[in-house]
């Protein structure tokens, strides 16, 4: 299949003639090419082609040459570009490379092409593919030719194969093959670096029957391909569908002088996953396996998390976290994640608490997430024991304590109505070493003002209050729940009963109870209430005044509300914005009493 009787000539793969090197003669060789104008005026000529050059002067050693060193070593490219410049002899050529380099990096061409010349007959291969590297990432492939055909020592592929690349990543890869063409010609052997640069580009824009003819051309000329080229082809042949032929040439590599390594293999996984077909999947896993060429564990990972997204291949996806254990390969926390998943999305519950266990023997510590997905599906099927049995070990992983497992268990709770589960799971949290967040306290004030504890849910909204969380959304919502079910008075209970057992009731609780009031039409005792806040040494914030002031003005009461958001203004009590919002309320009101 990789073999030919006669070696093909480029112009076979050539469609047409290319337009931008279209005088480009073909074979004979020859021994240069015709070098094509640069589309620079101002770039700099080069010596030209030496057949005899001399060799190159042994590196010195002298006071000049350590100073351009340090000056490289350092970047500090100007100064370094000066003493270049100013020396009558030409640098050091390794330094010089590096310099170059250096200021190609930087963008700086013109002067990366000024040491190249200042280098003269010591410059080498290395020196003027660097020049021709920069040109190429930048876009000048023109003069990235001309400095690879005029270089004045023998022709490298290691010159040529920056702009070979730089042809082929831009589509240009007729120019590409225009430009091997030219190397063949002037008797500069193209290496194995070069045909996988065409190869790939190749499989992409012409498809891998075309690419295959490269490869015969490539062993007439006398390179040897390897593992990575024969990956090219295996992969464009996988992405066209040909995933049978792709494995056909995996098993003859041998006989191509390659041995299969896991690159190869993974290329015709990807194929097989692609392509829907778990069973040659598995079958080419356990040639792995056989062929001591193992799967990496990310590899296996990506595969068993694919079969637990495909419905029934879950146990396909168990006999390979088996067979990683046989074999001494630890799967990672994703991929036990993903089966005990999908364990219990599939209602094997039981199942995944096993797998959890196994996980810790095999050396793998669940993490958080790993606790969450438990949690989540014994709580749907109501296993409360298994969750309380479960809890404690959420302590337990490496990881800093995360309370999203007590989150996810107090919001199903709550979901269900069972607050005082949720209740109970909210006060063992700092005996665990865990203490509630914003998520936890929202959870249960919403789960107990839903379930008609009112009294409880406005407990926890003061406390969330003093513990300096944002509580301004909820208290909106249990003003509603006040106004729905006329909980007001209760709610006025509530605050003598904390200042009773001696807890001063925040401010979040007070604005609760005067929207409520407001709400209801019941500013005069909203005002009241105020009063007693005041007197109580509980300092209002921003969102009491505005209450009152909405609460004033829809009531009919314009003056009294101009004039305390007057009043309220002047003291920079009330922001301006919110001055604006209510002046705009006053006009409203007018409008609809």
């Amino acid at each position: 299949m990789l073999s030919s009787p006669s070696p093909p000539t480029l112009c076979t793969l050539l469609p047409s003639p290319p337009p931008s090197f279209s005088g480009h003669p073909r074979h004979p060789r020859r021994t240069s090419l015709s070098r094509p104008r640069s589309s620079n005026p101002n770039a700099p000529s080069f010596a030209k082609p030496n057949p005899d050059p001399p060799p190159p002067p042994p590196r010195r050693l002298h006071a000049e040459d350590r100073r351009l060193s340090s000056l490289v070593h350092r970047g500090d490219l100007d100064a370094a570009l000066r003493v270049v410049e100013s020396s009558p002899c030409p640098p050091d050529v390794l330094l010089a490379n590096k310099l170059v380099r250096d200021l190609c990096r930087r963008g700086r061409l013109n002067d990366a092409a000024r040491v190249v010349e200042a280098c003269g007959s010591a410059a080498t291969a290395v020196t003027y593919s660097a020049l021709a590297d920069g040109y190429c990432r930048v876009g000048r492939l023109d003069e990235a030719r001309r400095v690879v055909d005029g270089m004045p020592v023998r022709p490298s592929a290691y010159a040529y194969n920056p702009l070979i690349h730089a042809l082929c990543v831009r589509g240009q890869v007729t120019d590409a093959l225009v430009v091997l063409d030219g190397m063949l010609s002037r008797g500069c052997p193209p290496d194995v670096v070069t045909y996988n640069i065409l190869l790939e580009a190749t499989c992409k824009g012409s498809g891998y029957r075309q690419a295959m003819e490269l490869i015969d051309l490539m062993r007439a000329e006398g390179c040897t391909p390897t593992n990575v080229t024969y990956n090219v082809i295996m992969d464009g042949m996988c992405r066209e569908g040909d995933v049978d032929g792709a494995r056909e040439l995996l098993k003859n590599l041998p006989s191509h002088g390659c041995t299969p390594n896991t690159v190869n293999y993974n290329t015709i996984l990807k194929g097989l996953r692609t392509a829907g077909r778990w069973a040659d999947v598995e079958e080419l896993i356990d040639e792995m396996f056989r062929e001591n060429c193992p799967p990496s564990e990310a590899t296996l990972s990506v595969v068993i998390t694919s079969l637990c997204q495909q419905q029934g291949l879950l146990q396909q996806a168990i006999r390979l976290l088996d067979k990683m254990s046989k074999h001494e390969c630890t799967a990672n926390i994703a991929t036990y994640n993903a089966v005990i998943s999908a364990l219990c999305e599939q209602g094997h519950v039981a199942n995944a608490l096993e797998l959890l266990v196994k996980m810790e023997s095999h050396g793998c510590k669940p993490k958080t997430t790993t606790y969450n997905i438990l949690v989540k599906a014994l709580c749907s099927g109501d296993c409360w024991e298994d969750v309380e049995e479960l809890m404690p070990k959420t302590s337990q992983t490496d990881q800093p304590q995360d309370i999203s497992p007590f989150n996810t268990l107090i919001g199903i709770l709550c979901q269900k109505g069972l607050t005082l589960k949720a209740m109970e799971v909210f006060k063992q949290m700092p005996k665990k070493g865990c203490y509630p967040d914003s998520v936890t306290y929202n959870t249960l004030i919403d789960g107990l003002a839903k379930t008609g504890n009112m009294e409880q849910s406005l407990e926890l909204l003061n406390e969330m209050g003093n513990k300096g969380f944002n509580s301004e959304v909820k208290y909106e919502l249990l003003a509603e729940f006040l106004d729905e079910e006329d909980k007001v008075e209760e709610a006025i209970q509530v605050v003598h009963k904390l200042q009773d057992t001696g807890i001063s009731p925040h401010a979040v609780l007070y604005n609760t109870i005067l929207l409520g009031l407001c709400r209801n039409g019941k500013t005069d005792h909203a005002i009241d209430i105020f009063a007693d806040m005041v007197s109580d040494g509980c300092m209002p914030d921003e969102s009491t005044y505005v209450i009152l002031i909405d609460g004033l003005a829809h009531e009919g009461y314009m003056k009294e509300a101009r004039e305390l958001l007057s009043k309220l203004s002047a003291r920079d009590v009330v922001v301006e914005n919110l001055t604006n919002n209510d002046a705009s309320l006053f006009d409203q009101n007018i409008h609809t009493s």
